[in-house]
């Protein structure tokens, strides 16, 4: 599945606990007599690219550095795919030689990028990851590996300074695509197609075109938009699964609490996608929330050759049971995944 598939675009990164999978359901069950639509937790962008919800869309998340990639794509997209690929030259040309020029998943630029994106505003920690560097180096061969990779790591920095908004953007992109499912921390060995960036980053940055960008507190941006004629769709850290997120404060049991809180008091229509956990289920406990569970092929033990499967909910204080199923025919984009049992829908 794919959000091409279902007559939007892919998201332009990979991202933990991204929605793709969900698709097939969010699309029937949000609400279509609404006139703003906001993605409170926005990620990787699988929701807000996925379709046109409304004709007021926004999209948020608290990560600033995610919200300044997605800004830069949309915004500069030229400048941005060039510095990730360099499939054009100065002039502006295409550079026809940029599929054997093309470095996202080396992982010397990933250190790179990963030593720069996350010093490079505190020099004193930026001069220490130097010395780490040059001081781990053991043979020969490694010294003056290590010294070209400082070399080059001041090269990046100073020319970082003159364009912060665009170069953050490429470290970004590289860490999160270069990394370990999506977590920026380690480089993973896996094969990247140029030709697949482009297209995907191209796409992306069309789709994010008719979004409006924020950078706010979830909690700003539903007060924001609570009134009866918008809808706010939350996914937030799931819970036991919070400190995956690196790039924002740890999002604790307090605040689970208090976001349901906020929700609960909603006058717009609210949608939230959650692990299906007991403490999930305790905390939406009210009768006002209606609720469809579902099963999933768990994307880490498809990768290990498991084939467990992962159990979600969505939570709605509307009817999205009822929305699901009167909505079965309403586009060929979307599969209809029958219930299995009242509430429940098995996915791929």
């Amino acid at each position: 599945m794919n959000n091409s598939y279902y007559g939007g675009c892919d998201p332009p990164i990979p991202w933990i606990g991204g929605k793709t999978s969900l698709l097939p359901i969010i699309k029937r069950i949000v609400p279509k007599d609404i006139n703003r639509f906001a993605d409170v937790f926005g990620g990787g962008g699988s929701v807000s690219l996925s379709k046109k919800y409304a004709p007021v869309q926004i999209y948020n998340d608290l990560d600033y550095g995610l919200f300044n990639f997605m800004h830069t794509l949309r915004d500069r997209s030229d400048e941005l795919i060039s510095r990730i690929t360099g499939v054009f030259k100065a002039d502006g040309s295409v550079n026809e030689d940029f599929p054997n020029i093309y470095y996202i998943n080396s992982r010397r630029d990933f250190e790179i990028a990963y030593t720069i994106f996350n010093y490079s505003d505190d020099l004193v920690k930026m001069h220490g990851q130097y010395s780490k560097i040059l001081n781990s180096a053991k043979t020969d061969e490694e010294k003056k590996g290590s010294v070209i990779m400082v070399t080059e790591m001041v090269r990046t920095l100073d020319a970082r300074v003159k364009d912060v908004q665009l170069w953050d953007a490429t470290f970004f992109y590289i860490l999160t695509k270069g990394s370990f499912s999506a977590t920026r921390e380690s480089w993973a060995i896996k094969p990247i197609n140029p030709d697949s960036v482009v297209n995907v980053l191209n796409r992306a940055a069309y789709g994010l075109r008719g979004l409006i960008l924020e950078n706010k507190d979830c909690f700003d941006l539903i007060d924001y938009v609570d009134d009866p004629m918008s809808a706010v769709y939350t996914d937030p850290p799931y819970v036991k699964a919070e400190a995956l997120y690196t790039g924002v404060p740890l999002f604790n049991e307090e605040l689970h609490k208090r976001l349901h809180d906020r929700l609960l008091k909603c006058k717009c229509r609210v949608l939230i996608s959650y692990n299906d956990c007991p403490y999930v289920n305790d905390l939406y406990s009210e009768p006002v929330w209606d609720k469809i569970h579902t099963d999933r092929s768990h994307n880490m033990s498809m990768q290990t050759g498991e084939g467990k499967r992962y159990k979600e909910i969505l939570i709605a204080n509307y009817g999205i049971n009822e929305l699901y199923n009167f909505n079965r025919q309403t586009t060929l984009f979307d599969d209809y995944y029958p219930m299995k049992e009242k509430g429940r829908i098995i996915l791929p």
